[in-house]
């Protein structure tokens, strides 16, 4: 009786989970199927539009300076003025060149003189010798007298001539047509050999040019066209093809500079204006859902799909080629003809029971 009493306790505890068991059954059977909304995936051609504002520049930009070291006596242009090719741009101080030029004259004619004395020399010697007056050592020693008499003549003429050209390197010339772009140094200024004065745009060739990111480099092709158009008047538009692309990514931005060549750009299209350059990228076929579809898996994007046999819930990992604000385009992952659940999705779970509301809507 005893053994009886103290098995009570036990017998009740089991018929309690049974019967909690049996409850929790019951409401598991009980779950109503949970609505969701869909789409039927399907494949359609996403060819994607870029728009990147840049500038125009010109293609060829050359910085010219002065081939000597001098003050700047006078500068004739300033930024904006259209030159021409042998226009006078600046000028140096030539009084020390000129001095310069003056004493390798006189160097010169002292020189000449020199050989001509030497040879006058030589030639009495020689007479001389013939008539055995002389040694041949004398005659042997006005020949060298006269050599080196003409050597220094030879010298002294190379150092006239590049006295000559100094004069002639204290005028800047411009070496091609265009317009002035930047301006290193001013009248009275001293400047250093190769320093900038004077830079000169070429304005035969234009380029746009597009700070573009490393993604658009990547899915461009090489060959493709850039419709090039200005900001403030679309109207005025011409087609370019990319003339060259920075090897390095700018430190700040990461972005990378690239240049469209635009032949027989319009009028319009003046150096620094504000341009708008579009591409077209192929991007074949795609299946377009909207945004709220996306979710994640283990870290991955991915969707709900709903087994139309099981009336089951499938979460699929899928890859996105791009997002936007109302819209992703998966490459794949999905296959045409699935439900995807649009709607709701961060409250769902693999193999939810799910009522189907709105298929293909």
């Amino acid at each position: 009786m005893e053994i009886a009493w103290s098995l009570a306790p036990r017998i009740f505890a089991a018929i309690s989970l049974i019967a909690l068991v049996g409850c929790s059954e019951e409401k598991a059977e009980a779950e109503k199927p949970r609505p969701v909304r869909t789409v039927i995936a399907s494949l359609s051609f996403a060819d994607q539009t870029i728009t990147q504002t840049g500038e125009i520049k010109p293609h060829i930009e050359t910085d010219l300076g002065f081939r000597i070291d001098g003050r700047v006596a006078a500068r004739s242009v300033d930024i904006g003025a259209a030159v021409a090719k042998g226009d006078v741009l600046a000028i140096l101080d030539d009084r020390d060149v000129l001095s310069e030029l003056r004493s390798a004259q006189a160097d010169l004619t002292s020189a000449i003189s020199a050989s001509e004395l030497a040879r006058t020399n030589l030639e009495r010697q020689s007479s001389l010798f013939e008539k055995q007056a002389v040694a041949k050592a004398r005659v042997d020693e006005a020949d060298n007298n006269w050599r080196t008499a003409t050597a220094r003549s030879d010298a002294a003429k190379a150092v006239v001539e590049s006295a000559k050209r100094k004069v002639g390197y204290t005028k800047l010339i411009a070496d091609s047509t265009g317009i002035v772009t930047a301006i290193g140094a001013n009248a009275g200024q001293v400047v250093n050999a190769g320093q900038m004065v004077v830079r000169i745009a070429d304005t035969a060739e234009l380029d746009a040019v597009f700070d573009v990111s490393e993604r658009i480099i990547n899915i461009s092709p090489a060959n493709i066209k850039v419709r090039v158009s200005l900001v403030s008047d679309p109207s005025v538009a011409v087609t370019g093809t990319v003339r060259d692309v920075s090897p390095t990514a700018d430190p700040a931005t990461r972005s990378y500079r690239v240049r469209i060549a635009l032949p027989d750009a319009p009028a319009g299209m003046a150096f620094g204006a504000a341009v708008t350059g579009k591409v077209e990228l192929p991007a074949g076929k795609m299946i377009a859902l909207p945004a709220t579809a996306l979710t994640s898996a283990s870290g991955k994007p991915a969707v709900y799909i709903v087994d139309r046999d099981a009336k089951k819930l499938q979460r699929k990992e899928v890859s996105v080629a791009r997002y936007s604000d109302t819209q992703i385009l998966v490459s794949s992952g999905l296959q045409a003809g699935d439900a995807v659940v649009i709607a709701g999705v961060s409250k769902l779970r693999p193999d939810q029971i799910v009522a189907v509301d709105g298929v293909g809507k």
